[in-house]
C-alpha cells in the first residue's frame, strides 16, 4: 500500500503545481519573474470614457473610441506589481519588465488599435510627415488632464484612457506604447531621485543628457525635445535618466533644431519682457516725478499772474516751457520702451501659446523681420 500510496502523492502534488500560475516561481519549471496581466472580466462595466477634444497645428483634433468593458475592468482588478523570485534579478530589470508589460498586454490590442487608426485617419487626412505624427501622438497625450495619483504602480493605458487623467508614469506608457508601436525608436526616461518618469523619441545627435533620445514631457503640452525647467512643485531634473528601450522601431523625430530655435526666442523673449518691464519702471517713475514737478511749477506761476506780476510770470514761462519739452521728450522715449516691449511680448506670447504647433509656430518665426 505505501508505494501505491506515495505514487498517488506525487501525481496530486504534480496536478496542484500544474495548476495555471502554479509554476510560477519554481526555480527548476517558472518564471524567476511574474509580470502584470489583464485577464478580461466578462459582463465587467467601465465609466463612459472622455471625448477627447486638443488643439493641433492650426485646428482642434477629437478622438472617441470605446475600450471593450471587459478589458478595461480586467485591467482595474489587476495586480500591477511584479512577483519575484529570484531575488538576484536587478531592480532595473524588473522595473523596466513592470512597464513593458503595462503597455504590451495582448488584451489592449483592441483599444490600441482603434486608438491608432483614429490617429492613422488625421496623419492621411493632412499628409503629415513622421515628425509630424510623433508631434501629434505626444500632444494627444500631453492634453489629457494631469494629476498625480500617489499610485506604486503605474496603471495600464487601458485605465487611464477610461479614466481620463494621469500622472507623468501613466501617461508616458501610454505616449511610449503608441511611439513604439508606430515604429519610432522610443525609451521611457526615468528619474528615480525625482520620482519622475518621460519619453525619449530617437533623434539625430547625443539627444537628451547623451542618452540618444529627445526629452519628451508628458504632463503638459510642450515642444518635443525641450525638458522642463521644472516640474510641478518646483522639482528640477538633476539626474541622470534610466533609459528604457520600449519596441524595436527605428524612426527619428528630426525637428529639434526648430523646438530649441522656438525654446530659445521664447527665453530670449522673457528675458527682454523682464529687463523691458524695469526700464518701464524707471521711466514711469521719472515722468511722474517730472509731470509733479510742472505742475507744481505752473500753480506758483498762476498765482503770480492772478496776483498781477506779469512780469515775474513772463520770466518764468521760458523754462517752464523748456521742461514741457523735456517732459513730452520722456513720454515720447516712454512710449517708445512700451512699444517695443508690445511687440517682444506678443512673440513671447505667441510662441507659449502654441506649444502644440511646432511647424506653424516656426514658421511664423522665420517670417518676422528682425526683432
Amino acid at each position: 500500500m505505501r508505494p501505491i500510496l506515495a505514487i498517488a502523492l506525487l501525481c496530486l502534488l504534480f496536478a496542484a503545481i500544474s495548476a495555471p500560475g502554479c509554476l510560477e516561481g519554481l526555480p527548476w519549471i517558472g518564471a524567476p519573474v511574474v509580470y502584470p496581466k489583464i485577464v478580461p472580466v466578462e459582463g465587467g462595466t467601465m465609466p463612459v470614457p472622455p471625448v477627447y477634444t486638443f488643439p493641433f497645428q492650426d485646428r482642434v483634433v477629437t478622438v472617441n473610441i470605446q475600450p471593450d468593458a471587459a478589458v478595461y475592468s480586467g485591467a482595474k482588478a489587476a495586480d500591477r506589481s511584479a512577483r519575484i523570485y529570484d531575488q538576484s534579478i536587478p531592480d532595473e530589470e524588473w522595473r523596466a519588465g513592470i512597464y513593458r508589460a503595462l503597455m504590451s498586454d495582448p488584451s489592449q490590442e483592441g483599444f490600441f488599435s482603434a486608438l491608432v487608426s483614429r490617429f492613422h485617419h488625421e496623419r492621411d487626412a493632412y499628409r503629415m510627415d513622421q515628425d509630424e505624427y510623433a508631434e501629434l501622438l505626444a500632444v494627444f497625450v500631453q492634453s489629457i488632464p494631469y494629476e498625480s495619483q500617489d499610485e506604486t504602480s503605474p496603471r495600464f493605458p487601458v485605465e487611464m484612457y477610461v479614466e481620463g487623467i494621469g500622472d507623468c508614469d501613466d501617461k508616458s506608457l501610454l505616449l511610449a506604447a503608441l511611439l513604439g508601436r508606430e515604429g519610432y525608436r522610443t525609451a521611457l526616461l526615468y528619474f528615480e531621485p525625482e520620482r519622475h518618469m518621460a519619453v525619449g523619441v530617437g533623434c539625430p545627435g547625443p539627444g537628451y543628457q547623451g542618452t540618444g533620445f529627445a526629452y519628451i514631457e508628458t504632463t503638459n503640452v510642450s515642444l518635443l525635445g525641450i525638458p522642463p525647467r521644472e516640474l510641478s512643485g518646483g522639482t528640477t531634473l538633476s539626474s541622470l535618466p534610466e533609459v528604457i528601450p520600449i519596441g524595436d522601431g527605428s524612426l527619428c523625430y528630426t525637428r529639434c533644431s526648430e523646438t530649441e530655435e522656438l525654446w530659445k526666442a521664447v527665453e530670449e523673449t522673457g528675458r527682454q519682457i523682464a529687463l523691458l518691464e524695469a526700464d518701464i519702471r524707471i521711466r514711469e517713475s521719472a515722468l511722474m516725478e517730472k509731470r509733479d514737478q510742472l505742475d507744481a511749477e505752473k500753480a506758483s506761476m498762476d498765482r503770480m499772474r492772478s496776483h498781477g506780476n506779469l512780469v515775474g510770470y513772463n520770466m518764468r514761462v521760458p523754462a517752464y516751457n523748456a521742461q514741457v519739452e523735456e517732459y513730452n521728450k520722456m513720454r515720447s522715449g516712454l512710449m517708445e520702451v512700451v512699444e517695443r516691449f508690445n511687440h517682444i511680448a506678443g512673440i513671447h506670447n505667441y510662441l507659449v501659446a502654441h506649444p502644440h504647433d511646432r511647424k506653424g509656430a516656426y514658421a511664423w518665426l522665420s517670417a518676422l523681420p528682425e526683432w
